[in-house]
């Protein structure tokens, strides 16, 4: 497997995990949609977990003793996962606050 096409398949499950993020994010404004924005908000976290622990890649061109270039994809797995985080209790939060609308 060359370098670029595991890049280009991190990028890929990134990009997926933050579509997931958008899409759960739109359908919590959508009364009948919970249990969709549920589901991607979780897997929106499995994929950030996973590109986490089990799919980052680290790279780095050292020429003479000095580094070129560094790459660690874990950075981006952080922030769909705290992306996730927040579109999960977002959802759940939204959910609470229309199913029990506040006593006026």
């Amino acid at each position: 497997m060359t370098f670029q096409l595991l890049i280009g398949i991190i990028a890929a499950l990134w990009l997926a995990s933050l579509a997931a993020c958008v899409l759960a994010w739109r359908f919590s404004f959508v009364a009948n949609r919970f249990v969709a924005s549920i589901i991607l908000s979780v897997t929106a976290l499995a994929m950030g977990y996973l590109g986490l622990t089990r799919f980052h890649v680290s790279a780095s061109r050292t020429v003479n003793g000095e580094t070129q270039w560094s790459f660690n994809s874990r950075w981006f797995f952080i922030a769909t996962l705290v992306l996730g985080a927040l579109t999960l209790a977002f959802t759940i939060w939204k959910h609470r606050r229309t199913a029990h609308p506040p006593i006026q």
